[in-house]
């Protein structure tokens, strides 16, 4: 259980420092823990992402890029430097970069939830427009179809775009089949929606591209 709560109740992204570093098993790269997933051994042996960076055990560290973990399966990496370390058992899941994945998208969009309930964020091209009109919006999130003269229009608003998984993944955070187009207020001193929804989406996006 505590694996899973971890997991959920992930904090936001902090900005790369000149702090510690860290190493990736599969590439052998350093970079900053913000650049990097880490993985635990669970207690069954199975190779657990640990987005939060909270979970009890000994991290094992790979570039949050999906190639970066996909190598690090199929190498057998996982198993070979949790062995080294403690000498356990481990197996990695065939799947694992998918579930990666998976959970870096989960955690932007609970971010983006949280601002709907907050009154934060609409949907839906015309109050999108409105918040926008309005000078309220800081953030436009839009799904992978958004496209054309719709697009093009908020894009000449000057805000920064974000784009966050395809239009029945944002239209389930606002309990409706699709969303194409999400706005979000500007941050306030009640939360930095902004910060977190913007990190989380560039860091799956990211992890989805390799870069």
């Amino acid at each position: 259980m505590a694996f899973a709560i971890a997991m959920t109740r992930a904090e936001p992204q902090a900005p790369p420092t000149d702090g510690p570093q860290r190493t990736c098993i599969a590439t052998g790269e350093t970079g900053a823990p913000e650049r990097m997933i880490r993985f635990v051994v669970g207690p069954d042996g199975d190779v657990v992402p640990d987005l939060a960076r909270r979970l009890p055990g000994r991290g094992l560290w790979v570039k949050a890029e999906r190639a970066a973990v996909e190598r690090a399966v199929a190498k057998n990496v996982f198993a070979r430097a949790a062995r080294n370390a403690t000498g356990a058992s481990v197996k990695a899941a065939a799947d694992l970069s998918d579930r990666v994945e998976r959970l870096l998208l989960e955690r932007a969009l609970a971010d983006l939830g949280r601002a709907r309930r907050a009154g934060r964020a609409v949907a839906g091209f015309v109050k999108v427009e409105q918040m926008v009109g309005q000078r309220r919006a800081g953030l436009l999130v839009v799904a992978d179809e958004a496209d054309g003269d719709g697009l093009a229009k908020l894009r000449a608003s000057g805000l920064p775009i974000a784009r966050l998984g395809d239009a029945a993944a944002l239209g389930g955070i606002f309990g409706r089949e699709q969303a194409v187009y999400v706005a979000v207020a500007r941050d306030d001193a009640g939360g930095a929606f902004i910060e977190r929804i913007e990190a989380g989406a560039a860091r799956w996006r990211g992890y989805r591209t390799n870069n």
